[in-house]
Protein backbone atom coordinates (compact mmCIF):
# COMPACT_ATOMS: atom_id res chain seq x y z
CA UNK A 1 0.00 0.00 0.00
CA UNK A 2 1.24 3.37 -0.75
CA UNK A 3 1.55 5.76 1.36
CA UNK A 4 -1.87 7.34 3.15
CA UNK A 5 -0.06 10.10 5.45
CA UNK A 6 -1.83 12.64 2.96
CA UNK A 7 -5.39 13.91 3.05
CA UNK A 8 -6.36 13.03 -0.09
CA UNK A 9 -4.75 9.24 0.06
CA UNK A 10 -6.55 8.89 3.61
CA UNK A 11 -9.93 10.03 2.23
CA UNK A 12 -9.81 7.86 -0.86
CA UNK A 13 -8.82 4.70 1.44
CA UNK A 14 -11.78 4.86 3.54
CA UNK A 15 -14.13 6.48 0.99
CA UNK A 16 -14.77 9.20 3.27
CA UNK A 17 -16.60 12.33 2.28
CA UNK A 18 -14.19 14.78 4.25
CA UNK A 19 -11.93 14.26 6.75
CA UNK A 20 -13.75 13.20 10.14
CA UNK A 21 -11.08 14.61 12.38
CA UNK A 22 -10.51 17.57 11.11
CA UNK A 23 -10.84 20.69 13.67
CA UNK A 24 -13.46 22.63 12.35
CA UNK A 25 -15.97 20.26 10.55
CA UNK A 26 -18.67 21.87 9.56
CA UNK A 27 -21.78 21.28 10.87
CA UNK A 28 -20.87 18.97 13.41
CA UNK A 29 -22.17 19.30 16.88
CA UNK A 30 -21.57 16.55 19.67
CA UNK A 31 -22.02 17.11 23.36
CA UNK A 32 -21.87 13.55 25.87
CA UNK A 33 -23.99 13.68 28.73
CA UNK A 34 -20.68 15.43 30.40
CA UNK A 35 -21.68 18.38 27.85
CA UNK A 36 -24.80 19.10 27.53
CA UNK A 37 -25.47 20.06 31.44
CA UNK A 38 -22.60 22.67 31.28
CA UNK A 39 -24.42 24.55 27.98
CA UNK A 40 -28.11 24.32 30.29
CA UNK A 41 -25.84 25.94 33.24
CA UNK A 42 -24.21 28.78 31.24
CA UNK A 43 -27.97 29.63 29.79
CA UNK A 44 -29.19 29.59 33.40
CA UNK A 45 -26.40 31.44 35.08
CA UNK A 46 -26.81 33.97 32.28
CA UNK A 47 -30.54 34.20 33.16
CA UNK A 48 -30.45 34.40 36.72
CA UNK A 49 -26.98 35.75 37.85
CA UNK A 50 -24.71 38.58 37.23
CA UNK A 51 -21.57 36.18 37.80
CA UNK A 52 -18.75 36.10 35.08
CA UNK A 53 -18.97 32.30 34.08
CA UNK A 54 -15.60 30.78 33.34
CA UNK A 55 -15.11 27.42 31.48
CA UNK A 56 -11.33 25.73 32.43
CA UNK A 57 -10.31 22.84 30.48
CA UNK A 58 -6.95 21.49 29.11
CA UNK A 59 -6.67 22.56 24.93
CA UNK A 60 -8.32 20.02 23.11
CA UNK A 61 -11.42 19.93 25.80
CA UNK A 62 -13.82 21.08 23.88
CA UNK A 63 -14.25 24.34 24.85
CA UNK A 64 -14.47 26.20 21.69
CA UNK A 65 -16.77 24.02 20.46
CA UNK A 66 -18.82 24.33 24.12
CA UNK A 67 -18.53 28.60 22.86
CA UNK A 68 -20.15 28.30 19.87
CA UNK A 69 -22.86 25.64 20.87
CA UNK A 70 -23.70 28.83 23.33
CA UNK A 71 -23.48 31.46 20.78
CA UNK A 72 -25.69 29.72 17.92
CA UNK A 73 -28.06 28.52 20.67
CA UNK A 74 -29.02 31.77 22.12
CA UNK A 75 -31.83 34.00 21.43
CA UNK A 76 -31.21 36.57 18.75
CA UNK A 77 -34.21 38.42 19.65
CA UNK A 78 -33.15 38.34 23.39
CA UNK A 79 -29.85 38.45 23.22
CA UNK A 80 -26.55 40.38 21.67
CA UNK A 81 -23.50 38.68 21.52
CA UNK A 82 -19.89 40.17 21.45
CA UNK A 83 -17.14 37.51 20.54
CA UNK A 84 -13.93 37.77 20.21
CA UNK A 85 -10.10 36.01 21.80
CA UNK A 86 -7.46 36.76 24.09
CA UNK A 87 -5.64 35.85 21.51
CA UNK A 88 -6.01 38.91 19.58
CA UNK A 89 -7.49 41.69 22.44
CA UNK A 90 -4.92 40.65 24.96
CA UNK A 91 -4.62 44.09 26.46
CA UNK A 92 -7.41 46.07 28.73
CA UNK A 93 -6.93 48.98 26.17
CA UNK A 94 -7.95 46.99 23.04
CA UNK A 95 -10.60 44.78 24.41
CA UNK A 96 -12.21 47.76 25.62
CA UNK A 97 -11.56 49.51 22.36
CA UNK A 98 -13.27 46.29 20.34
CA UNK A 99 -16.34 45.71 22.93
CA UNK A 100 -17.24 49.68 22.09
CA UNK A 101 -16.62 49.44 18.10
CA UNK A 102 -19.44 46.60 18.00
CA UNK A 103 -21.65 48.59 20.05
CA UNK A 104 -20.96 51.82 17.81
CA UNK A 105 -20.34 53.61 21.54
CA UNK A 106 -17.16 55.95 22.19
CA UNK A 107 -15.63 54.07 25.95
CA UNK A 108 -16.75 51.95 28.72
CA UNK A 109 -19.58 54.32 30.27
CA UNK A 110 -21.43 55.06 26.78
CA UNK A 111 -20.97 50.94 26.74
CA UNK A 112 -22.99 50.62 30.19
CA UNK A 113 -25.36 52.73 28.80
CA UNK A 114 -26.22 50.91 25.89
CA UNK A 115 -26.26 47.95 28.16
CA UNK A 116 -29.61 49.36 29.93
CA UNK A 117 -30.74 50.69 27.09
CA UNK A 118 -30.82 47.11 25.75
CA UNK A 119 -32.30 45.68 28.63
CA UNK A 120 -34.92 47.90 28.94
CA UNK A 121 -36.34 46.37 25.36
CA UNK A 122 -35.81 43.21 26.66
CA UNK A 123 -32.41 42.19 25.53
CA UNK A 124 -29.58 40.84 27.52
CA UNK A 125 -25.67 42.11 26.50
CA UNK A 126 -23.32 38.93 26.25
CA UNK A 127 -19.62 38.97 25.92
CA UNK A 128 -17.90 35.98 24.93
CA UNK A 129 -14.12 35.37 25.02
CA UNK A 130 -12.20 32.44 24.02
CA UNK A 131 -8.66 31.64 24.99
CA UNK A 132 -9.33 33.96 27.96
CA UNK A 133 -6.07 33.03 29.64
CA UNK A 134 -4.22 34.68 26.93
CA UNK A 135 -5.38 37.88 28.19
CA UNK A 136 -3.54 40.08 30.83
CA UNK A 137 -4.44 41.05 34.40
CA UNK A 138 -5.92 44.37 33.54
CA UNK A 139 -8.22 42.79 30.83
CA UNK A 140 -9.48 40.27 33.20
CA UNK A 141 -10.22 43.00 36.01
CA UNK A 142 -12.12 45.15 33.12
CA UNK A 143 -14.41 42.02 32.28
CA UNK A 144 -14.87 41.40 35.85
CA UNK A 145 -16.08 45.28 36.91
CA UNK A 146 -18.21 45.11 33.79
CA UNK A 147 -19.97 42.27 34.38
CA UNK A 148 -20.53 43.43 38.21
CA UNK A 149 -21.17 47.15 37.44
CA UNK A 150 -25.03 47.37 36.33
CA UNK A 151 -27.53 45.21 38.17
CA UNK A 152 -29.68 43.33 36.51
CA UNK A 153 -28.54 44.77 33.18
CA UNK A 154 -24.79 44.58 33.30
CA UNK A 155 -23.47 42.57 30.74
CA UNK A 156 -23.00 38.72 30.87
CA UNK A 157 -19.63 37.98 31.00
CA UNK A 158 -18.22 34.25 29.64
CA UNK A 159 -14.42 33.07 29.77
CA UNK A 160 -13.82 30.10 28.15
CA UNK A 161 -9.92 29.11 29.34
CA UNK A 162 -7.12 27.05 30.03
CA UNK A 163 -6.26 26.24 33.59
CA UNK A 164 -3.29 29.01 33.62
CA UNK A 165 -6.23 31.49 33.76
CA UNK A 166 -6.81 30.77 37.54
CA UNK A 167 -3.47 33.01 38.05
CA UNK A 168 -5.02 36.02 36.69
CA UNK A 169 -8.51 35.69 38.52
CA UNK A 170 -7.18 35.40 41.65
CA UNK A 171 -5.39 38.75 41.20
CA UNK A 172 -9.43 40.40 40.55
CA UNK A 173 -10.17 42.79 43.34
CA UNK A 174 -13.74 42.10 44.14
CA UNK A 175 -15.29 42.88 48.00
CA UNK A 176 -14.74 39.96 49.58
CA UNK A 177 -18.40 39.49 50.19
CA UNK A 178 -19.27 39.31 46.72
CA UNK A 179 -19.74 36.39 44.83
CA UNK A 180 -18.64 37.40 41.08
CA UNK A 181 -17.32 34.24 39.77
CA UNK A 182 -18.38 30.86 38.94
CA UNK A 183 -15.98 27.92 37.38
CA UNK A 184 -16.98 25.53 35.74
CA UNK A 185 -14.27 22.20 34.76
CA UNK A 186 -14.71 20.31 31.86
CA UNK A 187 -14.87 16.48 32.25
CA UNK A 188 -12.52 13.94 29.84
CA UNK A 189 -14.83 11.73 27.88
CA UNK A 190 -15.37 7.86 29.16
CA UNK A 191 -14.58 4.71 26.87
CA UNK A 192 -18.07 4.97 25.86
CA UNK A 193 -18.59 8.54 25.24
CA UNK A 194 -15.49 8.28 22.93
CA UNK A 195 -16.74 5.51 21.34
CA UNK A 196 -19.82 7.64 20.47
CA UNK A 197 -18.08 11.01 19.51
CA UNK A 198 -15.82 8.71 16.85
CA UNK A 199 -18.97 6.88 15.83
CA UNK A 200 -20.29 9.81 14.91
CA UNK A 201 -17.64 11.52 13.74
CA UNK A 202 -17.15 9.07 10.81
CA UNK A 203 -21.40 9.01 10.32
CA UNK A 204 -20.94 12.42 8.99
CA UNK A 205 -17.83 11.56 6.62
CA UNK A 206 -20.18 8.32 5.08
CA UNK A 207 -18.51 5.45 7.23
CA UNK A 208 -19.00 4.18 10.59
CA UNK A 209 -18.07 2.82 13.77
CA UNK A 210 -17.32 -0.36 11.83
CA UNK A 211 -13.63 0.70 10.69
CA UNK A 212 -11.94 1.20 14.04
CA UNK A 213 -12.13 -2.91 16.35
CA UNK A 214 -12.79 -2.98 20.33
CA UNK A 215 -8.36 -3.09 20.55
CA UNK A 216 -8.37 0.15 18.54
CA UNK A 217 -10.70 2.15 20.25
CA UNK A 218 -9.08 1.11 23.81
CA UNK A 219 -6.17 2.58 22.38
CA UNK A 220 -7.44 5.74 21.01
CA UNK A 221 -9.33 6.41 24.56
CA UNK A 222 -6.10 5.57 26.35
CA UNK A 223 -3.35 7.14 24.34
CA UNK A 224 -5.86 10.66 24.37
CA UNK A 225 -6.87 10.49 27.59
CA UNK A 226 -10.70 11.13 26.74
CA UNK A 227 -10.39 14.50 25.69
CA UNK A 228 -12.11 15.54 21.80
CA UNK A 229 -8.83 16.86 20.34
CA UNK A 230 -6.56 14.46 21.02
CA UNK A 231 -9.28 11.77 20.27
CA UNK A 232 -8.92 13.29 17.20
CA UNK A 233 -5.67 12.91 16.66
CA UNK A 234 -4.69 9.43 17.66
CA UNK A 235 -7.70 8.05 15.86
CA UNK A 236 -6.52 9.54 12.47
CA UNK A 237 -3.15 8.42 13.41
CA UNK A 238 -4.56 4.96 13.58
CA UNK A 239 -5.96 4.04 11.05
CA UNK A 240 -3.16 5.71 8.95
CA UNK A 241 -1.12 3.01 10.89
CA UNK A 242 -3.75 0.58 9.70
CA UNK A 243 -3.08 0.56 6.45
CA UNK A 244 0.57 0.94 7.00
CA UNK A 245 2.15 -0.32 9.65
CA UNK A 246 5.16 1.96 10.95
CA UNK A 247 8.03 -0.11 11.12
CA UNK A 248 11.98 0.77 12.30
CA UNK A 249 12.63 0.07 8.27
CA UNK A 250 10.41 1.96 5.95
CA UNK A 251 10.45 1.01 1.76
CA UNK A 252 11.10 4.36 0.27
CA UNK A 253 13.97 4.70 -1.39
CA UNK A 254 13.71 1.54 -3.48
CA UNK A 255 13.58 3.21 -6.50
CA UNK A 256 15.89 6.32 -7.41
CA UNK A 257 12.87 7.64 -9.51
CA UNK A 258 9.01 7.26 -9.43
CA UNK A 259 7.87 4.12 -11.35
CA UNK A 260 6.03 6.60 -13.35
CA UNK A 261 8.90 8.33 -14.71
CA UNK A 262 10.76 5.20 -15.17
CA UNK A 263 8.19 3.65 -17.58
CA UNK A 264 8.42 7.35 -19.61
CA UNK A 265 12.09 6.79 -19.79
CA UNK A 266 11.60 3.39 -21.40
CA UNK A 267 9.26 4.84 -23.83
CA UNK A 268 11.40 7.05 -24.98
CA UNK A 269 14.33 4.64 -25.31
CA UNK A 270 11.97 2.60 -27.44
CA UNK A 271 11.12 5.92 -29.65
CA UNK A 272 14.81 6.60 -29.76
CA UNK A 273 15.17 2.88 -31.42
CA UNK A 274 12.69 3.06 -33.63
CA UNK A 275 13.64 6.44 -35.25
CA UNK A 276 17.41 5.38 -35.80
CA UNK A 277 15.99 2.05 -37.81
CA UNK A 278 13.44 3.91 -39.91
CA UNK A 279 16.26 6.71 -41.09
CA UNK A 280 18.99 3.77 -41.93
CA UNK A 281 19.86 2.99 -45.52
CA UNK A 282 19.12 -0.27 -44.97
CA UNK A 283 16.60 -2.05 -42.41
CA UNK A 284 18.65 -4.00 -39.79
CA UNK A 285 17.47 -5.38 -36.34
CA UNK A 286 18.77 -3.09 -33.39
CA UNK A 287 19.40 -3.61 -30.14
CA UNK A 288 18.87 -1.29 -27.06
CA UNK A 289 19.95 -1.53 -24.03
CA UNK A 290 19.14 0.76 -21.22
CA UNK A 291 20.42 0.57 -17.63
CA UNK A 292 17.43 0.88 -15.08
CA UNK A 293 17.15 0.00 -11.41
CA UNK A 294 16.08 -3.72 -10.77
CA UNK A 295 12.04 -2.45 -10.26
CA UNK A 296 11.18 -1.65 -13.42
CA UNK A 297 9.80 -3.74 -15.89
CA UNK A 298 11.88 -5.18 -18.82
CA UNK A 299 10.81 -3.51 -22.09
CA UNK A 300 11.11 -5.86 -25.68
CA UNK A 301 10.29 -4.39 -28.66
CA UNK A 302 9.32 -6.90 -31.29
CA UNK A 303 7.82 -6.80 -34.35
CA UNK A 304 4.61 -8.66 -34.82
CA UNK A 305 2.62 -10.29 -37.58
CA UNK A 306 0.43 -7.04 -37.27
CA UNK A 307 2.84 -4.74 -37.77
CA UNK A 308 2.74 -3.05 -33.62
CA UNK A 309 4.87 -2.85 -31.15
CA UNK A 310 4.06 -5.07 -27.83
CA UNK A 311 5.18 -4.03 -24.40
CA UNK A 312 6.21 -6.62 -22.49
CA UNK A 313 6.00 -6.42 -18.92
CA UNK A 314 5.10 -8.31 -15.76
CA UNK A 315 1.80 -9.29 -14.29
CA UNK A 316 -1.38 -7.04 -16.24
CA UNK A 317 1.23 -4.14 -16.88
CA UNK A 318 0.93 -4.62 -20.72
CA UNK A 319 -3.01 -4.60 -20.78
CA UNK A 320 -3.01 -1.41 -18.14
CA UNK A 321 -0.60 0.39 -20.90
CA UNK A 322 -2.74 -0.71 -23.89
CA UNK A 323 -6.15 0.23 -21.99
CA UNK A 324 -4.28 4.18 -20.96
CA UNK A 325 -3.49 4.31 -24.98
CA UNK A 326 -7.09 3.29 -25.90
CA UNK A 327 -8.33 5.19 -22.76
CA UNK A 328 -6.90 8.66 -21.94
CA UNK A 329 -9.67 9.29 -19.39
CA UNK A 330 -9.69 5.51 -17.61
CA UNK A 331 -7.49 5.89 -14.47
CA UNK A 332 -4.80 2.93 -14.15
CA UNK A 333 -5.05 0.45 -11.57
CA UNK A 334 -4.37 2.78 -8.79
CA UNK A 335 -1.21 3.86 -6.73
CA UNK A 336 -3.76 5.82 -4.81
CA UNK A 337 -4.49 4.54 -1.30
CA UNK A 338 -8.45 4.56 -1.56
CA UNK A 339 -7.81 1.57 -4.45
CA UNK A 340 -6.95 -0.68 -1.91
CA UNK A 341 -4.98 -2.75 -4.08
CA UNK A 342 -2.62 -3.42 -7.10
CA UNK A 343 -0.14 -0.81 -7.51
CA UNK A 344 0.77 -0.48 -10.95
CA UNK A 345 1.58 3.24 -12.14
CA UNK A 346 1.16 3.74 -16.24
CA UNK A 347 1.96 7.24 -16.40
CA UNK A 348 1.55 9.24 -19.56
CA UNK A 349 1.26 6.54 -22.46
CA UNK A 350 2.93 7.15 -25.22
CA UNK A 351 1.46 7.41 -28.61
CA UNK A 352 4.38 6.07 -30.77
CA UNK A 353 3.88 5.26 -34.46
CA UNK A 354 3.99 1.51 -35.11
CA UNK A 355 6.33 -0.06 -37.68
CA UNK A 356 4.92 -2.50 -40.37
CA UNK A 357 8.40 -5.03 -42.54
CA UNK A 358 7.33 -8.25 -43.38
CA UNK A 359 10.90 -8.71 -44.04
CA UNK A 360 12.44 -8.51 -40.72
CA UNK A 361 8.62 -10.02 -38.81
CA UNK A 362 11.28 -12.44 -38.12
CA UNK A 363 13.53 -10.16 -35.94
CA UNK A 364 13.20 -9.89 -32.35
CA UNK A 365 15.46 -7.50 -29.93
CA UNK A 366 17.83 -9.71 -27.28
CA UNK A 367 16.71 -9.56 -23.29
CA UNK A 368 18.17 -5.90 -22.00
CA UNK A 369 21.85 -6.41 -20.42
CA UNK A 370 22.57 -3.87 -17.77
CA UNK A 371 25.17 -1.61 -19.09
CA UNK A 372 26.24 2.21 -18.13
CA UNK A 373 24.52 3.62 -21.33
CA UNK A 374 22.63 2.77 -24.70
CA UNK A 375 24.96 0.94 -27.27
CA UNK A 376 23.80 -0.23 -30.58
CA UNK A 377 25.19 -3.18 -31.63
CA UNK A 378 24.73 -4.96 -34.63
CA UNK A 379 22.82 -7.88 -34.53
CA UNK A 380 24.34 -11.61 -35.47
CA UNK A 381 22.01 -13.16 -38.52
CA UNK A 382 18.90 -15.03 -37.82
CA UNK A 383 19.21 -18.33 -37.20
CA UNK A 384 16.56 -20.16 -37.19
CA UNK A 385 15.08 -22.28 -33.80
CA UNK A 386 15.12 -26.50 -33.54
CA UNK A 387 12.13 -27.94 -33.50
CA UNK A 388 12.35 -28.96 -30.23
CA UNK A 389 12.68 -25.15 -28.86
CA UNK A 390 9.02 -23.45 -28.88
CA UNK A 391 9.01 -20.25 -30.69
CA UNK A 392 8.69 -17.02 -28.70
CA UNK A 393 5.23 -15.71 -28.67
CA UNK A 394 3.76 -11.60 -28.70
CA UNK A 395 2.09 -11.32 -25.82
CA UNK A 396 -1.57 -10.87 -26.55
CA UNK A 397 -3.56 -8.26 -24.69
CA UNK A 398 -5.32 -10.01 -21.78
CA UNK A 399 -9.79 -10.57 -22.11
CA UNK A 400 -11.18 -7.23 -20.55
CA UNK A 401 -14.27 -7.37 -18.56
CA UNK A 402 -15.45 -10.69 -20.24
CA UNK A 403 -14.29 -12.48 -17.01
CA UNK A 404 -15.64 -15.82 -14.84
CA UNK A 405 -18.30 -15.43 -12.22
CA UNK A 406 -17.90 -12.84 -9.73
CA UNK A 407 -20.83 -11.61 -6.85
CA UNK A 408 -22.48 -8.50 -8.41
CA UNK A 409 -25.23 -5.94 -6.58
CA UNK A 410 -27.66 -8.35 -6.04
CA UNK A 411 -26.03 -10.93 -3.85
CA UNK A 412 -24.46 -8.25 -1.45
CA UNK A 413 -27.73 -7.08 -0.78
CA UNK A 414 -29.16 -10.58 0.23
CA UNK A 415 -26.37 -10.62 2.79
CA UNK A 416 -26.42 -10.17 6.42
CA UNK A 417 -26.23 -6.28 7.27
CA UNK A 418 -24.14 -7.64 10.11
CA UNK A 419 -21.63 -10.30 8.04
CA UNK A 420 -18.06 -8.36 6.94
CA UNK A 421 -16.41 -8.73 3.50
CA UNK A 422 -12.43 -7.87 2.56
CA UNK A 423 -12.24 -4.47 0.47
CA UNK A 424 -9.47 -5.39 -2.12
CA UNK A 425 -10.05 -2.71 -4.66
CA UNK A 426 -11.79 0.90 -5.04
CA UNK A 427 -11.45 2.73 -8.11
CA UNK A 428 -12.90 5.44 -10.71
CA UNK A 429 -12.24 2.97 -13.60
CA UNK A 430 -14.91 0.18 -14.38
CA UNK A 431 -12.58 -1.34 -16.59
CA UNK A 432 -9.44 -1.22 -14.08
CA UNK A 433 -11.77 -2.93 -11.07
CA UNK A 434 -13.03 -5.66 -13.92
CA UNK A 435 -9.11 -6.45 -15.08
CA UNK A 436 -8.72 -6.46 -11.50
CA UNK A 437 -11.13 -9.07 -10.74
CA UNK A 438 -9.93 -11.27 -14.23
CA UNK A 439 -5.93 -11.35 -12.77
CA UNK A 440 -7.40 -13.39 -9.63
CA UNK A 441 -8.55 -16.26 -11.07
CA UNK A 442 -7.74 -18.69 -7.94
CA UNK A 443 -9.46 -16.81 -5.44
CA UNK A 444 -13.30 -17.57 -4.47
CA UNK A 445 -15.94 -15.89 -3.60
CA UNK A 446 -14.87 -12.32 -5.68
CA UNK A 447 -17.92 -9.35 -6.29
CA UNK A 448 -18.19 -6.25 -7.57
CA UNK A 449 -20.10 -3.92 -7.02
CA UNK A 450 -20.78 0.31 -8.07
CA UNK A 451 -21.23 2.91 -5.61
CA UNK A 452 -20.47 7.42 -5.69
CA UNK A 453 -17.74 8.63 -4.08
CA UNK A 454 -17.76 12.44 -3.48
CA UNK A 455 -19.95 12.64 -6.65
CA UNK A 456 -18.63 10.47 -9.20
CA UNK A 457 -18.86 6.84 -9.98
CA UNK A 458 -16.36 4.45 -7.86
CA UNK A 459 -15.89 0.61 -8.76
CA UNK A 460 -15.21 -1.70 -5.66
CA UNK A 461 -13.97 -5.37 -5.35
CA UNK A 462 -14.60 -7.26 -2.43
CA UNK A 463 -13.74 -10.90 -1.63
CA UNK A 464 -16.00 -13.42 1.10
CA UNK A 465 -18.55 -13.50 3.04
CA UNK A 466 -17.62 -13.63 7.09
CA UNK A 467 -19.69 -13.72 10.39
CA UNK A 468 -18.22 -10.78 11.54
CA UNK A 469 -15.00 -8.19 11.64
CA UNK A 470 -12.73 -11.42 13.57
CA UNK A 471 -13.58 -13.76 11.10
CA UNK A 472 -12.69 -11.32 8.07
CA UNK A 473 -9.69 -10.41 9.49
CA UNK A 474 -8.66 -14.02 9.76
CA UNK A 475 -9.24 -14.45 6.42
CA UNK A 476 -7.24 -11.70 5.07
CA UNK A 477 -4.42 -13.67 6.63
CA UNK A 478 -5.08 -16.41 4.09
CA UNK A 479 -5.51 -14.50 0.83
CA UNK A 480 -2.54 -15.07 -1.28
CA UNK A 481 0.37 -12.88 -0.81
CA UNK A 482 -0.24 -10.80 -3.81
CA UNK A 483 -3.42 -9.66 -2.30
CA UNK A 484 -2.31 -9.54 1.27
CA UNK A 485 0.09 -6.67 0.22
CA UNK A 486 -2.64 -4.75 -0.38
CA UNK A 487 -3.99 -4.49 2.88
CA UNK A 488 -7.25 -5.23 2.51
CA UNK A 489 -9.93 -4.30 5.26
CA UNK A 490 -12.71 -5.61 6.59
CA UNK A 491 -16.36 -3.77 5.73
CA UNK A 492 -19.83 -4.53 6.67
CA UNK A 493 -22.59 -5.73 4.47
CA UNK A 494 -24.38 -2.99 6.06
CA UNK A 495 -22.55 -0.08 5.06
CA UNK A 496 -22.18 -1.97 1.61
CA UNK A 497 -26.26 -1.95 1.25
CA UNK A 498 -26.25 1.48 2.16
CA UNK A 499 -23.58 2.92 -0.65
CA UNK A 500 -24.88 0.86 -3.66
CA UNK A 501 -26.38 2.44 -6.42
Amino acid sequence: MSDVSTTEDFLDHYQLQHDPFAARTPGFRFFTPKRKPVLAQLHHMAHFSEQVQVVVGPSGAGKTLLRQALVASCNKDNVQCIVTSGREVADASTLARFICQALNVMDTKALLERAEQLHLTGMQLYIVVDDAHCLDGEAVQLLADLSQSGGRAAPRVFLFAGESVAELLEAVEMPADRVWLQLIDLAPFTLEETRDYLSQRLEAAGQGIELLDDEQLQHIHQQSGGWPGGINQTARQTMVEAVEPAGPVKRKKAAALPLRSLVALVLVGIGVAIAWMMGSDEPEPTRTVLSLPDQVATVDVTDTTAGGAVLQMPNDAANMLERIAEEPDAEPLGTSASSGGAAVAAGAAAREPAIADSDNSANELPEPIAMPEPVPVEAPPVVAAPESEPKPQAVAPAPAATVGAYHQAGWYRQRAASEYALQLLGSRSRQAALDFVAAQSGVADLGYFETVHEGKPWFVVTQGAYAGRTQAQQGAAKLPESLRKLNPWPRSFGSIQQSLR
